[in-house]
């Protein structure tokens, strides 16, 4: 039975790469535990708690009642035959339950599940998704994974120069002085030709440097 699986990953794996994807609505049951709309459309994954940019995600795997094998060769079926091999393989009511974990803005990992009550809409949903974010299930995108901590690290440093205390005109510069003539050259002469004023509107700005 897990050599039958794994041969259908491989096989999905191998064809969604191929295999057109067209943008879809799916109606299922989202994170709240209601009913609701989730679009892939335009590289975004889009339930009614998140956008989920097809970038940020960083892997997705297939639980619930369902049988793997059924949702896998479901896949694998649509993929080789089109429409009508799905409608053949037939609609099967169980608890398909696909999450999808993603990176937010702040370095996190968060995870977003949509449940399906049937495997027809898991079969196209799961196709589709690989498509959009170019991961089969189960694997991890090594470059987002290996970007975590840079992400971290730039949210930690706009939040704290969000935080500084100086003028506006500052802000974009980190709070810098010295970056701020250098980013001004018609500033900076002015402050050459008149150090004690600039020194006064320095303080005034509450520059750091």
């Amino acid at each position: 039975m897990k050599k039958k699986i794994c041969t259908a990953v491989g096989l999905i794996s191998a064809l969604a790469l191929q295999a057109p994807v067209i943008a879809g609505s799916y109606e299922a049951i989202c994170s709240t535990g209601d009913k609701c709309s989730v679009i892939l459309a335009a590289g975004k994954i889009t339930t009614p708690s998140v956008i989920i940019e097809k970038d940020n995600v960083l892997s997705w795997v297939q639980g619930g009642g369902g049988s793997k094998t059924d949702v896998g060769m479901g896949v694998a079926t649509t993929l080789l035959f089109g429409l009508p091999g799905l409608i053949g393989f037939g609609a099967k009511k169980h608890d398909y339950q696909i999450s999808i974990s993603h990176v937010d803005d702040s370095g996190n990992v968060q995870i977003e599940t949509i449940k399906f009550v049937n495997n027809t809409p898991a079969n196209q949903f799961m196709m589709e998704l690989m498509g959009v974010t170019g991961l089969s299930m189960g694997s991890i995108n090594a470059e987002l994974q290996a970007r975590r901590d840079q992400i971290a690290a730039e949210k930690a440093e706009e939040e704290r120069i969000a935080n500084l205390e100086c003028g506006r005109v500052l802000k974009a510069y980190k709070c810098s002085w010295s970056a701020y003539l250098d980013g001004n050259p018609s500033v900076a002469a002015w402050a050459e030709k008149y150090p004690d004023m600039a020194e006064q509107e320095r303080i005034k700005q509450g520059a750091l440097e």
